[in-house]
């Protein structure tokens, strides 16, 4: 497993280009390579964002936002990728708009259409699913619902938000194994993030399955956190890469 950093986790200080490029050079520092990229502020120019990822050595994996965002301008973020040389176009949540069962059919609708404009231009699009969107729809766990409807379609699994709808989250790993194309290794204790391996959810176990269904990239998030967001990040990137070797 490629393991690495979803860059939302430092929203506060992707602000400005100079910030941009910090943040690039501090993630280099703590032995990361590869990112997904969320967040940086739209007015950092995509052509910036490229130069301080080639600069800095890292290497965007992909994008990610929520649906209804990405609508206001795919434009930008189809542009994003492609500077960044980047694959993975990642939309988040349902929206509530589409919260009915006649709802998810016409969201299916969407997704293929924007599923096909992104292979035109040589990127894949994959899902990601928060709390929320499992909150069922006229008896619909609509997630399942979703991803059975689009079997082609991969998945971004947040194991943070999976752990808290489901007791046996392994299961959910396997049932989706080879559709699985990245996952978000995010800890928590009680209503407060903390880097992962300090928080109330099983990581070992998980990472195993993650590793025997084949996931590419792991990445550690945390965008809540008490002092240096960088520090907190470090705590969580190491400790996901120590297991990782001692699993591997």
């Amino acid at each position: 497993m490629k393991t690495g950093i979803q860059v939302s986790s430092f929203r506060p200080v992707l602000q400005t280009p100079e910030q941009v490029q910090t943040a690039f050079e501090k993630m280099v520092g703590m032995g990361c390579r590869w990112v997904q990229l969320q967040w940086i502020n739209p007015a950092v120019p995509v052509d910036w964002i490229a130069r301080c990822l080639r600069q800095s050595g890292c290497i965007s994996v992909g994008l990610q936002d929520r649906y209804d965002d990405i609508l206001k301008q795919p434009e930008y973020y189809i542009d994003l990728n492609r500077v960044t040389g980047a694959e993975w176009f990642c939309v988040g949540r349902i929206p509530q708009r589409l919260r009915s069962r006649a709802g998810l059919d016409e969201y299916v609708k969407e997704l293929r259409a924007l599923q096909q404009r992104l292979e035109e231009v040589g990127q894949k699009l994959c899902f990601h699913a928060v709390t929320a969107d499992f909150a069922p729809i006229d008896g619909l766990d609509p997630v399942e619902y979703l991803l059975n409807a689009m079997p082609e379609l991969p998945v971004c699994a947040d194991l943070y938000h999976l752990s808290h709808v489901y007791a046996d989250v392994p299961g959910w790993l396997r049932r989706y194994a080879g559709r699985v194309c990245m996952v978000h290794f995010k800890d928590g204790r009680g209503n407060r993030l903390v880097p992962v391996g300090q928080g109330e959810i099983d990581y070992d176990t998980l990472l195993k399955t993650c590793l025997q269904a084949g996931v590419e990239y792991g990445f550690v998030e945390q965008e809540q956190w008490e002092g240096d967001p960088f520090e907190r990040l470090q705590e969580s990137f190491d400790w996901l890469n120590k297991r990782l070797e001692e699993q591997e």
